[in-house]
């Protein structure tokens, strides 16, 4: 099975007053979700969520065939 050299999900930001930081990533819409709700019940800050990618951490390289 081909590893992919990235994972495609979800970055949560939260805007703490000075822009928007990212704040974590989540690999499923039902884990984005639920942490978007943990962030708005515990968090005054708004947040916001956009989908992304990161470096798949088990992807290896070709070594320069």
């Amino acid at each position: 099975m081909k590893i992919n050299k990235y994972l495609y999900g979800y970055k949560i930001y939260v805007n703490y007053g000075y822009g928007y930081e990212y704040e974590c990533y989540e690999l499923t819409r039902q884990n984005m979700k639920n942490q978007v709700k943990c962030y708005r019940e515990n968090c005054k800050y708004p947040v916001k969520v956009t989908g992304g990618r990161e470096i798949n951490p088990d992807y290896i390289t070709g070594g320069g065939k």
